[in-house]
């Protein structure tokens, strides 16, 4: 039986993310219409068009987790793995719904660049900013040696970019898929702040 005509728009949309996640662009209206339980007609009449509707389903409005949100904020408190262990667990619940559906979104050709939100058009762009900043600010009170904030934010947020594509797209054979999601960050947090020498030689004159 149908739902009443009064369902969210966001019932819809969230139906129909988990049908054009599991059938890609050969999903229908129809199978939409099926998961969220209303009719075609209610679809067509709020999105116009199977396009309209799935370029709906990929326009999120991101609610940023206070680990990351409140990042900045934490500089000096606390200790550095901490704080960048809580927002890379974080960061990894995001991914898993922003990386399929960016894949998703790269497969039709009428969308062009990741997906995000009206506000925001690139989320991985701000949560490396974020990250950046906190990473300045604490190279700034000297609880982290001199490194490039940016790269360290390209080398966090990439390694945890890659585990979550390996958790989703990737065979049961890959050896990163043994580790639970707080595990992965301590391992990459290990990486990056003692690095893979046993003894650290000095940089080589260029």
């Amino acid at each position: 039986m149908a739902r009443p005509v009064s369902i969210r728009d966001e019932d819809i949309l969230d139906a129909a993310r988990e049908v054009f996640l599991a059938h890609g662009i050969r999903a229908t209206s129809a199978m939409v219409a099926e998961r969220a339980r209303v009719s075609e007609g209610i679809i067509f009449r709020r999105f116009k068009t199977k396009d309209g509707l799935f370029r709906a389903a990929l326009d999120l409005d991101l609610v940023d987790p206070p680990e990351i949100a409140d990042l900045e904020q934490r500089v000096g408190q606390g200790t550095v793995v901490d704080n960048l262990h809580d927002a890379g667990v974080a960061l990894v619940g995001i991914l898993r719904l922003l990386v399929p559906l960016n894949v998703l979104a790269l497969s039709n050709p009428s969308r062009s660049g990741p997906i995000g939100s009206r506000a925001r058009p690139n989320p991985r762009e701000a949560y490396s900013s974020i990250l950046a900043n906190y990473t300045r600010g604490e190279v700034a009170l000297g609880r982290l040696r001199d490194v490039d904030p940016d790269l360290f934010a390209c080398a966090f947020i990439g390694g945890i970019n890659d585990y979550v594509v390996g958790q989703t797209f990737r065979a049961d054979t890959t050896p990163l898929r043994a580790l639970t999601v707080p595990a992965f960050i301590r391992a990459l947090l290990d990486l990056l702040m003692r690095g893979a020498q046993l003894t650290p030689e000095p940089p080589r004159r260029r």
